[in-house]
């Protein structure tokens, strides 16, 4: 009978996976990668000029009315049915569809399509779909200028406190809450300063998946869709305002801290800070994370005025900063692909059951309510090989927007070169810092 027994697997938690090289060398090659496309800008990139200009072709001259109602509409039911799960279905966040459906699908799967396809969001948001469809009422008072986009920064920020650090951001019924207390915050605004002026300045998630769409190849202006260079949205010919670049930094700290948040280091962070009297562990996230956004603000400013002191005077550091700053939006399109990839290709399947049963009432509508999800669906080896492709490649077409942007920005080659040393060095510790984050949870 002993020898009749098959082999048993003793302590069976899967296949191991250890980087193929050691990870100083994975980082070293990573920077060094920066550096030599540095290098090979500044000998094949004689012009002295950049033009914000580029090649278009213009797929549709006007899309049918029909294609953006039915797009309008699904988003809209995706809304409706989302919030009345998250109200009335089962509060287990397996079994409701609004856990998956926001963090998963929304969040991430939506700024997938954004950044690689186009600016859906511009085109489905379901809350701007509903104030039109009220009649688009509005007192049509002056949006403040001085507010610019701020308030979509503080709501930002408190998005980014609610995925991070809120520990009740997977019940389904505060997850509704938070989804109409935001939408009634929307339609007040709208109803107050008008639906574009809110959605360009204070609406968080057009801003954000605007600003991630600026890589996309496709281009909606409202009335055509037009095919472009990937990454021509960021050749930008007037800087940014200040609110705005506070924004896309608190995009990148955001996604930064959420890897951060999975380290050694974080850990032995909440056990100092529980050793000098603070145990509460989302006051300590909490003031975690905003450090994060104003290291991130202080290093890019730091930057800035290198990059002015370094090309020998020009621009003040603020225009400098401002000028820049959409030059970094390849860097957040490529960090959030990479660290949320494995989510989406895991969690996301979730979808496939909850697709039949949205409420977790026991409904079989599409006869996929028994699907079993494959968390091993995604290989350890492609998540590594794929986050750092992602994150170098993001970190490259960086290099290249921040050079065109310097020869418009600085005029000369030789000061636009000088001003570009700064502004490699800190994408060089940028892509250290994010592939040791990545790579925590397999050498940590």
């Amino acid at each position: 009978m002993l020898c009749a027994a098959s082999p048993a697997a003793g302590h069976g938690f899967g296949q191991r996976f250890d980087l193929p090289l050691p990870l100083p060398l994975w980082i070293a090659g990573a920077g060094a990668t920066i550096v030599l496309t540095f290098a090979a800008v500044a000998f094949f990139a004689r012009s002295r000029s950049a033009s914000a200009g580029y090649p278009r072709v213009v797929l549709l001259r006007r899309a049918p009315a029909a294609w953006i109602a039915a797009v309008r509409i699904a988003a809209v039911a995706l809304f409706v049915l989302t919030l009345c799960a998250g109200f009335f279905g089962a509060q287990d966040p397996y079994r409701n569809l609004a856990v998956t459906m926001v963090w998963v699908i929304w969040w991430v799967g939506l700024a997938f399509v954004c950044a690689l396809v186009g600016d859906l969001w511009a085109l489905a948001n379901p809350l701007a779909a509903l104030h039109a469809w009220a009649g688009s009422p509005s007192l049509g008072l002056a949006y403040p200028e001085r507010l610019g986009a701020w308030p979509a920064v503080a709501l930002f920020f408190a998005f980014a406190w609610m995925e991070l650090v809120w520990p009740a951001n997977d019940v389904p019924a505060y997850l509704a809450c938070a989804m109409l207390a935001y939408a009634t915050l929307a339609w007040a605004g709208m109803a107050l300063y008008g639906r574009d002026a809110w959605l360009k300045n204070a609406e968080a998630f057009s801003l954000a998946f605007g600003v991630l769409a600026r890589l996309a190849p496709l281009r909606w202006n409202g009335r055509e869709l037009e095919l472009r260079p990937p990454g021509a949205g960021l050749a930008a010919a007037e800087p940014v305002p200040v609110p705005v670049l506070a924004f896309v930094l608190l995009m990148l700290a955001s996604v930064s801290f959420d890897g951060f948040l999975e380290t050694p280091l974080m850990e032995r962070v909440f056990l100092v800070a529980i050793r000098l009297g603070f145990e509460d562990a989302q006051l300590v996230a909490t003031a975690a994370l905003a450090a994060f956004a104003l290291g991130f603000l202080a290093a890019f400013w730091l930057a800035s005025w290198a990059m002015v002191r370094a090309a020998g005077g020009g621009p003040t550091v603020r225009e400098a900063a401002c000028a820049f700053v959409l030059t970094l939006v390849p860097i957040a399109v490529a960090y959030h692909l990479a660290h949320y990839f494995s989510l989406l290709l895991t969690a996301g399947q979730f979808i496939i059951p909850l697709g039949s049963d949205p409420f977790g009432f026991g409904w079989d509508l599409f006869g996929t309510a028994r699907y079993r999800v494959d968390l091993g669906i995604v290989s350890p080896y492609v998540f590594w090989y794929g986050a750092v492709t992602l994150i170098v490649a993001g970190h490259v077409i960086a290099v290249l927007a921040a050079h065109g942007t310097a020869l418009r920005v600085f005029g000369g080659r030789r000061r636009a070169l000088a001003s570009q040393i700064p502004m490699v060095a800190l994408m060089v510790a940028y892509t250290m810092l994010s592939l040791w984050i990545l790579a925590q949870p397999i050498v940590g």
